[in-house]
């Protein structure tokens, strides 16, 4: 069981590119495209979508329904966003703790959803990511090992730079009780990155 995670929804648009693209759109149709893909080339594999229109889930719910659904792989899909125009490029995160200063804005970004969910959202601490990351550490390793390939994969057919596989406090990994990664697509604050994106063919 795969479960496929498109990032954001509903009020929440995530990232706006520098033409007004919605990250959350992007992301839900290459999230559907990539669980019609699997079920097309390998049928026994169950795909579990965690949304697939334009609704609001919070962040834990994306995790409560990969475990509910014993999910053995998680994929949650999202496209990234920088200040700096020029900044371009595909990355693929793992949970851990804040090694780089960009890996701290991906996820503070990401995990500003928590805002939206209102109360009942507790923010990850320091003190709490050390606690997950221990927690996750069954499944580092196979963790580690799919992000691997995805990048690997993503480098032969993308004319995009590799950024590399990354560590970082991501809420919607951290409670996913089987091997995860957060893959960042590409910079839709880049306006030649975000036309890609945008393309059927690219996605």
């Amino acid at each position: 069981t795969i479960i496929i995670d498109a990032g954001h929804g509903g009020k929440d648009p995530g990232a706006i590119g520098y033409h007004n693209i919605k990250e959350k759109n992007i992301v839900l149709d290459i999230a559907n495209e990539l669980g019609k893909y699997i079920q097309s080339k390998m049928p026994n594999i169950n795909i579990i979508f965690t949304r697939e229109t334009d609704i609001f889930l919070g962040l834990k719910n994306r995790t409560n329904i990969a475990n509910k659904n014993k999910g053995q792989l998680f994929i949650s899909i999202h496209a990234n966003s920088a200040e700096d125009r020029r900044a371009n490029g595909f990355e693929t995160y793992m949970i851990g703790m804040n090694k780089n200063a960009a890996a701290v804005r991906t996820a503070a970004r990401e995990n500003a959803v928590l805002d939206l969910e209102g109360g009942s959202a507790t923010k990850l601490t320091d003190e709490a990511l050390i606690k997950v990351t221990i927690a996750q550490s069954g499944f580092a390793n196979g963790s580690e090992k799919f992000a691997a390939l995805v990048q690997e994969e993503m480098s032969k057919r993308l004319q995009s730079k590799d950024r590399g596989v990354k560590q970082a406090g991501f809420y919607v990994l951290a409670y996913a009780s089987m091997p995860n990664v957060l893959i960042e697509l590409g910079y839709i604050s880049n306006p030649s990155e975000e036309k890609k994106l945008k393309s059927s063919q690219y996605k």
